[in-house]
């Protein structure tokens, strides 16, 4: 009988395809993690220097203008993927192997863990608008080594990915959008004992996909882990059974961020400012995190306040609030798709420039103003086209009156000189013209006040 059950349990392979065949693969995420710890120390390196040959820093335009809207984008092809090749996830395991804890985390830290997450994603929320972490290099450094000491730590002293599981910030954002994800994630069916999963799941009777941080743990040894096949499906959501309060909260709280990111895009964040910036004592970073703050408790409270008015019965808001958060993740999910998007479009050619101007691969020391000082003034804008219009109309009038016949270099003569009537001189207006015209051309445009 002993024999049979192995039998079952064991994964032959059979039929596997897609990203299963990296799950099961042995060298997997060992060799992924090896190469994102490399990756991490030279962007930690670079967040603590500044930029050699580029005008911005590595750091920041790998981290924010490229991988944080690209993971999107993953999240909607390949579910949690990220979380078992992140860096912060192998250091775990990594501190598992090198001490072998015996003790999983208190009761308290488990009970609280869940909501210790919605506090992290809040809090970096907070850090990401208030600190301006796409041009804060130090700050995004600071924060790229305290996550990994923290992910190191906690697995040092209890058994698990306790940092993944109870405090990232990304493991809990990508474990509610994953739901969205065109791959699905299910229990193998093996019936023998697989590994001990380093975030407390079954992979033999996983029924909260989203809680699967695709790790590789379970798939190592012969056991049938867990298999993933593929399909959108948007009225795939989990059942609101799975989807609770942590779940409801977290979307209001993103969406919330969200909104706070999309204003400050806008002329709206500069109105705020000029209202708010007086009453904190022109504190630039505490009318932010004031502004957001209450952004998202104004959120939370309508929510809240919504479901009671909802209730049918003594109750029943826990319910209805639940089914609100459940119903509003698809559009926090746009929000955050959309969001990606616009700062993938304005600012991943400028990161792609810098990193090839800091790996040597491109020659650029000149200067490249920021992206967001672009402005358009109409009394400016009269003013400048005032001087072209001056310039302009002395330059035809200089034209008419140079290159006198018999000299051999041009220069000026005086003005009651009568300008001598050739084919070379008679080009020179619609020359002159047409140069008038291309920078005028660009003055027309938005330019920059940090020039």
């Amino acid at each position: 009988m002993n024999g049979q059950t192995e039998k079952i349990g064991v994964d032959n392979g059979a039929g596997r395809g897609g990203i299963d065949r990296l799950l099961y693969w042995r060298r997997y995420p060992a060799s992924l993690h090896a190469a994102f710890y490399l990756m991490l120390a030279v962007l930690v390196f670079f967040a603590f220097y500044p930029p050699r040959q580029a005008e911005g820093n590595l750091a920041t335009e790998v981290v924010w203008k490229l991988w944080w809207p690209g993971l999107s984008f993953l999240l909607l092809a390949a579910g949690r993927v990220w979380c078992g090749v992140c860096p912060f996830g192998g250091l775990s395991d990594l501190a598992a192997r090198l001490r072998r804890p015996r003790h999983a985390p208190p009761g308290v830290i488990r009970k609280a863990g869940p909501w210790l997450g919605v506090v992290s994603v809040f809090l970096f929320g907070i850090a990401f608008l208030a600190l301006g972490l796409e041009g804060n290099a130090a700050a995004t450094g600071v924060i790229l080594v305290g996550m990994a000491a923290l992910a190191f730590g906690l697995s040092l002293a209890w058994k698990g990915r306790n940092f993944c599981r109870y405090l990232c910030p990304i493991g809990m954002i990508t474990r509610v959008y994953s739901f969205f994800s065109w791959m699905r994630v299910r229990g193998g069916g093996g019936r023998r004992p697989a590994m001990a999963c380093p975030v407390g799941q079954s992979p033999a009777s996983l029924r909260q996909p989203s809680q699967c941080h695709l790790c590789g743990a379970c798939t190592k040894g012969g056991s049938a882990g867990v298999r993933t096949f593929t399909g959108f499906a948007g009225a795939r959501l989990p059942a609101r059974t799975e989807f609770g309060r942590v779940e409801a909260t977290l979307s209001i709280v993103m969406l919330g961020l969200m909104a706070a990111d999309s204003v400050r895009m806008t002329p709206l964040f500069a109105r705020y400012q000029r209202g708010a910036l007086p009453w904190f004592g022109f504190n630039y970073r505490l009318s932010v995190i004031v502004g957001v703050a209450a952004l998202t408790a104004l959120l939370l409270a309508s929510f809240a306040l919504a479901s009671r008015l909802l209730a049918r019965r003594p109750g029943g808001a826990e319910s209805v609030f639940r089914s609100l958060g459940f119903s509003l993740l698809p559009l926090t999910f746009g929000v955050f798709m959309a969001l990606a998007l616009q700062h993938l479009w304005s600012g991943a050619w400028p990161s792609l420039q810098t990193i090839a101007a800091e790996s040597r691969l491109l020659d650029w020391t000149g200067h490249m103003p920021p992206e967001d000082v672009y402005f358009v003034s109409i009394p400016l804008k009269i003013i400048q086209f005032v001087f072209l219009a001056v310039g302009l109309g002395w330059s035809l009038r200089l034209a008419d009156r140079t290159l006198q016949p018999g000299r051999e270099k041009p220069g000026p003569v005086p003005l009651e000189v009568a300008p001598h009537k050739s084919g070379a001189t008679s080009l020179k207006r619609p020359v002159i013209l047409l140069a008038a015209g291309g920078i005028s051309f660009l003055f027309l445009l938005p330019m920059s006040g940090a020039c």
